[in-house]
């Protein structure tokens, strides 16, 4: 399915960022079906961390702060879209990128200290961190979602390599799920 891929907008609504707590929320029974509850929990991601949409609030203006004067490092919140038959879109995705950056709950993990202090040393040069990507599974996407990951991470590599001319981009990935989410990664690269 062709995807088209836009920047989140800030708006009196809170459209974007809501849209992007909610597809968190719509993972989660998700993946409690194939046995990856544990990669956030069973309850519901908006009522286990109340200041979510806050977040992204805060991730959409911080893009698009940066896209109207280019200054500071790069951060772009994306939205992937669906076309539907009555020729409008249907959001489906989202992604969150900020160079220079990496979260502060992958810095605490010990066994990658190496790597990400080399990161933030600038040993590697630039580098964009790919701080979330997710998918909505609400009932209302079901037909239209699929391959809206991989489209996300494609128009970002595009993005980082040939606009910003980064050679490197950071994710981190759950490891449970006997490495399913890590293989389809390693995959991409």
């Amino acid at each position: 399915m062709p995807f088209r891929i836009r920047d989140a907008v800030p708006d009196a609504s809170n459209t974007d960022a809501k849209f992007i707590t909610s597809a968190f929320d719509s993972c989660i029974p998700h993946l409690a079906a194939i046995g990856s509850a544990s990669q956030w929990g069973t309850d519901s991601l908006s009522s286990a961390r109340p200041n979510l949409v806050d977040r992204y609030i805060s991730a959409v203006a911080d893009a698009e702060r940066y896209r109207l004067t280019r200054s500071g490092p790069p951060v772009r919140v994306l939205i992937a879209e669906a076309p539907l038959p009555s020729g409008e879109y249907l959001p489906v995705g989202a992604a969150t990128l900020r160079g220079g950056y990496i979260s502060q709950y992958v810095l605490d993990q010990k066994h990658l200290q190496d790597v990400t202090s080399r990161a933030l040393a600038g040993e590697e040069g630039e580098f964009m961190f790919l701080e979330t990507l997710v998918t909505d599974f609400s009932q209302a996407t079901r037909e239209y979602r699929k391959g809206a990951g991989a489209a996300l991470v494609k128009y970002t590599r595009e993005w980082v390599r040939t606009e910003l001319k980064m050679g490197v981009i950071y994710l981190d990935c759950w490891a449970g799920n006997e490495g399913k989410l890590v293989k389809y990664v390693i995959f991409l690269e």
